[in-house]
């Protein structure tokens, strides 16, 4: 992993947590399922654009449609979905959990159907880094709170969607530039999900501009913008590696609620926070004589 992919790494971690400030100003205002749809609508939107102002941003979509599709549905619609579905009853922290067995499930199916092993210290890493996620939200986690199966089923099916996305743009997308794989899997799935959007949105209620903000940038930068990073690394990295993300993400977001929203900074994010650096730092295989130069 070079120095160009750390920092791509955790800028990319730092977009996707402000995901969940967006969700919490623009989801009260346009419904969950509305919200998602509508991101993923803006996200297709803002790859259109790319499309249209460089034909090279095109090249290879129309020939690896059936790939797209798949990706464009088991990494954006399908899970944007059963988040929102989910969240309505579970709390953030067990969301958080959940959301970090992506990277597990995404070595899983490296290593079961594309021969693509996992050395025992990133194994031990991703361990590490669920085991800090755990402690890092722990007060919601054993708050008593969305303990209901189902909604975290939902949330898991979502992991599994991220994971296999992720491998499948590994393994049958290589040849497509990082736009390329974001463009066609987001104009599809913004497809899929205009019909919701359309069904879902809450006609008749003033929605105040501060909501239209955050499903605007959640769907441009947190999801078009971002996947483009995402591909490049997986294209760079590897699945399991690229999807450790969601170990860090719960750190950016905790900040950020400390920060923009004055939400309360714990000493059990703070050691969580250590304990999920380490992990990463062992699953990603990192070596910083390596970074050093």
């Amino acid at each position: 992993m070079t120095r160009r992919d750390l920092i791509i790494f955790f800028t990319l971690s730092f977009m996707w947590s402000l995901s969940f400030i967006f969700y919490r100003v623009g989801v009260p205002e346009f419904g969950s399922l509305a919200f998602a749809s509508l991101r993923v609508v803006f996200a297709g939107l803002t790859m259109l654009i790319f499309v249209l102002l460089n034909s090279k941003n095109r090249q290879g979509i129309r020939e690896n449609y059936k790939a797209l599709t798949i990706v464009g549905l088991f990494s954006a619609a399908i899970p944007f979905v059963l988040f929102s579905f989910s969240a309505q009853s579970v709390n953030a922290g067990v969301l958080a959990v959940l959301n970090a067995s992506v990277p597990m499930m995404s070595g899983f199916i490296a290593s079961t159907f594309f021969n693509d092993k996992l050395s025992k210290k990133q194994i031990l890493g991703l361990i590490i880094g669920v085991v800090g996620v755990i402690i890092l939200m722990s007060e919601h986690l054993f708050s008593g709170q969305g303990s209901d199966l189902l909604p975290m089923g939902y949330a898991l099916l979502a992991c599994v969607g991220y994971a296999t996305g992720a491998n499948i743009t590994r393994n049958y997308l290589g040849d497509l530039s990082p736009i390329a794989i974001t463009a066609g899997s987001l104009i599809i799935a913004s497809l899929v999900m205009l019909p919701i959007a359309i069904y879902e949105f809450p006609y008749g209620k003033s929605i105040n501009l501060k909501a239209w903000l955050s499903v605007i940038c959640i769907g441009v930068f947190s999801t078009a913008i971002a996947l483009i990073f995402m591909n490049q690394l997986i294209k760079s990295i590897g699945a399991m590696r690229a999807t450790s993300i969601t170990l860090v993400i719960p750190i950016f977001a905790i900040v950020f609620g400390y920060v923009l929203l004055g939400e309360a900074l714990d000493t059990g994010a703070i050691i969580g926070s250590g304990v999920i650096l380490v992990g990463t730092y062992l699953s990603l295989n990192l070596s910083l004589k390596k970074l050093a130069h």
